[in-house]
Order: structure tokens, then sequence, then C-alpha cells
């Protein structure tokens, strides 16, 4: 009797299989911000998140600010370059600093670990990292 039980169960299952489609996962910020402006550095940054967590990094980061020191940087816009399997995921970042200068840097994300380099107009380098989980990964069923 189990057997026909889980033979029915394989079965509906590879029957329904190819009705789901992945959804993605909610990526959330953890941990502390890094953030290094020319010799200004930290590990724990004031940082405030536009939200925890999102289906994104535009998400979670567009509209979040950090500061150190009284230097004030706003995260206004992020792009994703093209995705390579089993590489990192790399992009551009665009910042605000001060309401004054704004900064393109590049962006990798790998194994949870989000790290941004930038250059300011003054040749200092610009820097912040933190910790992002993804959570909750999820399907969701073809219609």
């Amino acid at each position: 009797m189990k057997k026909i039980i889980l033979l029915l169960a394989l079965i509906s299952s590879l029957m329904y299989g190819d009705t789901l489609k992945p959804t993605g996962c909610e990526l959330s910020q953890v941990g502390k911000v890094e953030l290094s402006i020319g010799s200004k550095s930290t590990k724990d940054a004031k940082y405030k998140a536009i939200v925890k967590s999102g289906k994104n990094f535009r998400t979670i980061f567009v509209g979040s600010t950090m500061s150190i020191d009284a230097v004030n940087v706003e995260i206004l816009d992020i792009k994703a370059n093209k995705r390579i399997k089993r590489e990192a995921r790399t992009g551009t970042i665009t910042i605000s600093l001060d309401a004054k200068e704004k900064v393109v840097m590049t962006y990798s994300y790998d194994k949870g670990h989000f790290e941004a380099k930038g250059r300011l107009k003054n040749a200092d380098a610009i820097s912040f990292a933190l910790d992002i989980k993804a959570l909750l990964c999820q399907v969701e069923q073809k219609k």
C-alpha cells in the first residue's frame, strides 16, 4: 500500500512539475555596512536602508543612505550587467555624495557579499560593502 501511494505521489509530481516557474528569492540586507571615503573608513557606517528586504538590488538599495564623519551618501540608481553563470553578479551603482557630486561605482555580488568601488572627482577612492542573504526562495504555479 505504501508503494502505491509513493508511486501516485511521484506520478502526480511529474505531471504537475512543468507547471511551476521560479519566482526568485527575497534579498535581505544583514549586518553592518563598511564605508570608506578617501582616508575616512568605518566598519559600522550609519546606514538607513530604504527597505530591509526586496526582490532585487534596485528595491533594497535605491533611496538608501549612509554617512561617515558628516559626509552623506545616497544611492540613486543601480544597473546590472548581463549575468554570466558561476560568476559574481556585477554592474554599476550611482551615488550622490553630499547631494553635490554624482559618482558611478562598479559593484560585485558573490556568495552573499556585496561590494561597490569608485573614484571621486578629487581621485579619492570610495567604497562600501555589506552582506545580503537570499531568503524565502519560492516557486509559483504557471497559469
